[in-house]
């Protein structure tokens, strides 16, 4: 099977007048949200913008590494993504007030404008905030995403808009898009949400996201379980991926056949035993418990004197002496949080368990279990 890397090869001599944008494109773009490009593209959406090229081009120059380097020279090689010109690269790391947010900006042949926002990133900021988004709504990288969607639609108020992300960078296009002004979201063509999660607040219920509602397009790998987190749509594709168990959410791991990705006839078992796990979870879990659990949490892996859980992982020994100090050092009460909610965690797996034998038993016999 194929990814988007042999797509970038086989299909980059398409340009998007002769193959208009499909989901795999909408996945690329999500994917290059990922890659730091400030300094190689233009910050203010209103400055002129620069071929995908030359940014790449530029990002090489200036010594970037990143795990997405591989498409880059791709896509920079290619046709149809190379001539495609950039802007407003915004990138924000914030441990002080927790945020986490990157996007760039696509201006498409024929008059279509592609917001692309980043998902969450190795540092823990970054999943600090992700777990933010269990209890709290809108979290600081969401009102950052409606204010870079607002700004760069002002900047070309003629062109059609799409919006796109992945992980995380699917829940901030999606916000974004339910929060833009009557004018702007009537331009909206489709909001690509690949694997992003719902939301803790009923926003899926409002007036605002029926509005966008049926433009917007989700999709998931047959064991992921990230987008039936929260409130989410029920409306979604499952594809098939080449990872295994959450490896599957992986962007490099999905299947491409053609300008769509190889549909999976249904969710794992996998993927469905863990939604339902961690929907009995959070639904135990009040908003306060979840607020304490996060903080307390992240105050542990803090005190492993890394950024990121990469740096946890290169570090290991280090990293595990630091994090058992820090939990030693916390006041008991967030010690009883932590083993509270983790036991919360078992039990949510055992109940669903004895509830899926129930049924089992249930279909079996056709009597109550």
């Amino acid at each position: 099977m194929s990814n988007i890397l042999d797509y970038a090869a086989w299909r980059g001599d398409l340009s998007f007048g002769n193959a208009p944008l499909c989901p795999v494109d909408a996945l690329i773009f999500s994917v290059l949200a990922y890659v730091d490009l400030t300094g190689a593209v233009p910050a203010d959406p209103h400055e002129e913008p620069v071929r995908l090229c030359a940014a790449v081009e530029a990002y090489f120059a200036a010594g970037k590494k990143s795990p997405h380097d591989a498409l880059l020279r791709a896509l920079a090689a290619s046709t149809r993504f190379g001539s495609l010109r950039l802007f407003a690269a915004a990138r924000q790391t914030d441990r002080a007030h927790g945020v986490q947010f990157g996007a760039v900006s696509v201006l498409l042949p024929g008059g279509g404008l592609f917001v692309a926002f980043e998902g969450t990133d190795d540092s823990l900021v970054g999943w600090q905030e992700d777990f933010r988004m269990s209890y709290e709504c809108p979290v600081p990288s969401q009102r950052m995403a409606a204010r870079y969607f607002a700004a760069a639609a002002a900047a070309y108020p003629l062109r059609r808009l799409y919006l796109g992300g992945h992980s995380k960078g699917g829940n901030l296009a999606m916000y974004a898009a339910v929060h833009g002004t009557p004018d702007v979201v009537e331009r909206i063509k489709l909001v690509y949400n690949c694997d992003g999660p719902g939301f803790c607040d009923g926003t899926v219920y409002s007036p605002a996201y029926a509005a966008v509602q049926a433009r917007i397009r989700t999709y998931l790998p047959a064991s992921s379980f990230v987008a039936v987190l929260l409130e989410h749509d029920q409306r979604y594709d499952v594809v098939q991926s080449a990872g295994r168990g959450v490896f599957q959410h992986d962007p490099y791991a999905w299947q491409v056949l053609g300008n769509g990705f190889v549909p999976a006839p249904r969710r794992t078992a996998f993927g469905e035993r863990t939604e339902a796990i961690l929907d009995e979870f959070l639904t135990t879990l009040s908003p306060a418990r979840r607020r304490e659990f996060c903080q307390a949490l992240f105050t542990v892996l803090e005190g492993s004197e890394q950024e990121t859980i990469s740096g946890i992982n290169r570090n290991k020994r280090e990293s595990m002496r630091n994090i058992l100090h820090a939990y030693g050092a916390m006041p008991p009460e967030m010690r009883r949080v932590l083993a509270d909610t983790v036991g919360a965690l078992q039990r949510a797996a055992r109940t669903v368990d004895r509830r899926k034998n129930e049924k089992k038993k249930t279909d079996e016999t056709g009597d109550p279990a």
